[in-house]
């Protein structure tokens, strides 16, 4: 089936399966770094989040770039695009996130900054199993189950978010540290609601195709 929707179904798998990889090695070491946080280690930790960012932006250019040179039958150019596009801004925003932790030079993390990136890493290696399952020799809904798991991931990040929020403007912590923690959990909220757009956008693809 996918030989017929996408013509060079090989170039397809390869650049699926390299979103998926990423996916699962960034959120990953985010979620594993925060747990332990050690102030020591933020260079390294930094430049292996900064290598999956680059290794993701340059597979997204090779999407963009094949999709631009291949005649794709039966299948809309558009849903490949934002797929490719959010899968991204999930990395993105990963490490934008960690970008930040070290230009404000945090000595301590929050416990719930922690349990945001735990749920983030979950919803990391879902949509990397989703991305996986769009890229195999045929299209299966049981992948629909998958999206349902992201998706709730994505509202108990919600939860945490703006139960963080709430905490953070309690006035308990300086102003400074209040707008340093925000912009951090933020930016793993958007990492979040990309993973869910991600699962409708696989979603979208497996109920027009299967």
């Amino acid at each position: 089936m996918f030989a017929r929707i996408f013509g060079q179904e090989t170039d397809f798998q390869k650049f699926m399966l390299c979103f998926a990889e990423n996916l699962e090695k960034v959120g990953g070491k985010f979620a594993a770094f925060l747990r332990v946080f050690d102030p020591t280690k933020l260079e390294g930790w930094i430049q292996e989040i900064k290598t999956l960012e680059h290794t993701c932006d340059h597979n997204t250019h090779q999407t963009m770039n094949w999709l631009e040179g291949t005649f794709i039958v039966n299948f809309d150019r558009e849903d490949i695009h934002r797929l490719a596009g959010d899968l991204d801004d999930i990395v993105d925003f990963i490490d934008a996130a960690a970008t930040r932790i070290s230009l404000y030079n945090l000595t301590e993390v929050l416990p719930e900054i922690v349990q945001l990136a735990d749920v983030l890493n979950s919803a990391c290696q879902e949509t990397a199993k989703a991305v996986r399952t769009i890229s195999g020799q045929k299209l299966s809904r049981r992948v629909l189950e998958i999206c349902k798991e992201i998706k709730n991931y994505e509202e108990e990040g919600d939860k945490i978010y703006h139960q963080v929020l709430a905490s953070l403007f309690k006035g308990d912590k300086a102003p400074l540290d209040v707008i340093k923690y925000k912009e951090i959990i933020e930016d793993i909220e958007r990492s979040l609601d990309k993973c869910n757009q991600t699962a409708m956008n696989v979603e979208s693809i497996i109920l027009k195709y299967s």
